[in-house]
């Protein structure tokens, strides 16, 4: 760019500047040492000072300014690179976020698939479940059923049988002590009466030969003397022969009574044996009736067994719904980071427009405060220059140089 020169009025004097700057960049940097030149005189004693006092003061307050911009213009580069670097920060956040929701979107993806799955898989082994319970249930109903019906019918015929075979004995025995009793009653009776009769016809003869022989004696005692002994001799003989076969008698009937008792006894013993074979066989129905219990205790065993197995399938049932609700609370649990993630994001945003306005209001605040400080300047040389015409300075002076000297 060419060099040009441009008039500037700096403390009441022009001066004639060469450089490449524009014009009103120039007349920015003179209106700036203009109103610096007019603050420090304006401050009580300024003008009392000498001449270079003044000078070394308004050269030390514009490198005072130069070094506070300096370091206000570092603490906005300062603050743009922290800026820059939070918004890249946030940016990587962001893409982390989101690669991190799409991360818990593909694992939502995929617990909903395994939820589904798990879903599917306690559906069916609930469906299992109850089917096989349902199956256990009909056949420990139709087992308990059978294994009653069976018990009912051994234990009705056990019970008939013993009952019967027990009535029958009693019966038997009843009837056979009965019929020896009276067996053993009438050859009682019959003896007796046999004894009886043979005694009463002794003694009937014996009376009546006694008699005989008393009427005998009294119409010829001692012509029949003889007789009438050897009557009574012929009557005792008789008596004895009657007694004997009285006796005779008896012990026939006692042994033929003997004999009938002895066969009542045997048919008894018989009847005995009958009734043990009968108890027998009850013992052998009870022995079934054991068995049958046996079976029972094994089916019983079984169905314990069964229940073991429904309990294993119900647990198993409950493990995978308490799987599905760990499931579902993880769900909702990223639910929640996702929101909170959003939150998150949706708070740094705010923070992030927020910083950007506070950044733009406080550039928009500084231009406006710089350019309302050049129109103040501008405004104050102007009416300086109005007030009073100042003479052209020879010669022209570099605006680099001049920047240098001030």
């Amino acid at each position: 760019m060419a060099k040009q020169y441009i008039d500037v009025l700096i403390d009441g004097k022009v001066y004639s500047l060469g450089g490449s700057e524009t014009e009103g960049y120039v007349q920015q940097i003179a209106t700036y040492l203009n109103g610096k030149i007019f603050q420090l005189k304006a401050q009580p004693g300024f003008l009392k000072m000498p001449e270079d006092y003044q000078s070394i003061m308004t050269y030390l307050n514009l490198a005072d300014d130069y070094f506070k911009e300096k370091e206000s213009a570092k603490a906005l580069a300062s603050d743009k690179e922290s800026m820059e670097k939070e918004t890249y920060r946030l940016k990587h956040e962001m893409v982390s976020t989101q690669m991190k929701l799409e991360s818990l979107r593909n694992e939502r993806t995929v617990s909903e698939e395994e939820l589904e799955t798990a879903k599917k898989a306690a559906k069916e082994a609930a469906e299992q479940a109850e089917a096989a319970k349902n199956e256990v249930q009909v056949q420990i109903e139709r087992v308990k059923k059978e294994a009653q019906e069976q018990i009912e019918a051994v234990k009705k015929t056990a019970q008939e049988q013993v009952e019967s075979a027990r009535k029958e004995a009693q019966g038997q025995i009843e009837a056979v002590k009965k019929t020896a009793q009276e067996q053993v009653e009438s050859a009682r009776k019959e003896a007796q009466g046999q004894i009886e009769a043979v005694k009463k016809t002794a003694q009937e003869q014996v009376e009546s030969a006694r008699k005989e022989a008393q009427e005998q004696i009294e119409r010829a005692k001692r012509e029949v003397q003889d007789r009438v002994e050897s009557a009574e001799k012929a009557a005792q003989d008789r008596a004895v022969r009657a007694e004997q076969t009285a006796r005779e008698q008896a012990e026939a009937a006692k042994k033929e009574a003997l004999e009938q008792i002895a066969d009542a006894k045997k048919e008894a013993n018989d009847f005995r044996g009958e009734a043990e074979v009968w108890k027998q066989e009850a013992e052998d129905q009870r022995l079934a009736v054991e068995s049958s219990q046996s079976e029972i205790a094994s089916l019983q065993d079984k169905l314990e067994i069964l229940k073991q197995q429904l309990e294993e399938a119900r647990q198993a049932a409950t493990a995978v719904q308490t799987e599905k609700s760990q499931l579902k609370a993880r769900l909702m649990q990223t639910e929640q980071e996702k929101q909170s993630v959003k939150e998150q994001l949706s708070q740094l945003e705010q923070e992030k427009q927020t910083i950007k306005k506070d950044l733009e209001e406080s550039l928009q605040e500084a231009g406006a405060a710089r350019e309302e400080l050049a129109a103040v300047r501008q405004a104050q040389v102007e009416a300086y220059m109005k007030r009073k015409p100042f003479p052209k300075r020879q010669g022209t002076v570099e605006l680099k140089d001049a920047i240098l000297r001030l």
